[in-house]
């Protein structure tokens, strides 16, 4: 098992990474939380965890000078940096001590899960010697291309200028024959699958507990530049509002 811990000064945060680690089971294993850079430490020296999701900025302390001293103790271990702050700074300072993966809050479950099966395959790189059995769950009723074109648009769905000329671009083929494809195996065209994707995103997001979060927050996360239209969007595929849904489903 692969064993996890989050470091993050807000509570809300570490009960809702521990609940998706919890949900998402093997071969991940939370084993602790802490909110300073003395319980992280002591964790460490104890429990040698292989991943951790370490907030950019907890109270007392950097977190990438807390991830410095991790790795002097525990050198094979994988960071994920997760902040509310998108400075470039400090995503220069994580690439510089080789963070895997860089999170923006609020971060949605799935963009989560995703970076859990990414650790895992890093990590099995990293402990051949460790024999882990998982379960793979990729759909193999759609062709390669498309495979790849939707975990391209999985990984990308953030991105404003995301298009399917770019697709087009990244995959070196046809845009024509790319939608046609898309529409054949899919049942969607581009841009419907791309704001069915930024949706799902959306209503993951708007279900968490985080009043501090704002609508255009939610809408710059998704990819949208503009409020106004994100909530039209929204609301033409939920039948509600962006912030009546939130008022439903939150906890």
């Amino acid at each position: 098992m692969w064993k996890v811990v989050v470091v993050d000064d807000e509570p809300k945060i570490r009960r809702g990474f521990r609940r998706w680690i919890e949900e998402y089971g093997h071969p991940f294993k939370f084993l602790g939380s802490a909110s300073n850079s003395k319980k992280t430490l002591e964790l460490t020296d104890k429990k040698s965890p292989h991943l951790y999701f370490l907030d950019i900025r907890i109270a007392e302390c950097n977190g990438l000078e807390l991830a410095k001293l991790i790795k002097s103790k525990n050198p094979k271990a994988i960071f994920v940096m997760v902040t509310g702050y998108d400075y470039f700074e400090y995503a220069h300072e994580a690439i510089k001590l080789q963070v895997f993966d860089y999170l923006l809050k609020p971060v949605p479950k799935t963009d989560f899960f995703k970076t859990l099966e990414h650790v895992d395959k890093e990590l099995r790189r990293e402990f051949p010697e460790l024999e882990i059995n998982t379960n793979t769950n990729e759909n193999n009723n759609y062709s390669l291309l498309v495979q790849k074109i939707t975990e391209h648009i999985q990984d990308n769905y953030y991105k404003p200028e995301l298009s399917l000329e770019k697709i087009a671009q990244t995959f070196n083929s046809n845009k024509s024959y790319l939608s046609s494809l898309m529409k054949e195996e899919l049942g969607y065209s581009f841009k419907e699958y791309l704001t069915r994707v930024r949706i799902q995103k959306a209503k993951e997001l708007l279900k968490e507990d985080m009043p501090g979060v704002k609508m255009y927050e939610i809408a710059l996360k998704i990819g949208y530049q503009s409020q106004h239209y994100f909530s039209r969007i929204f609301k033409k595929y939920e039948g509600m509002s962006p912030l009546d849904y939130r008022t439903k489903h939150i906890r």
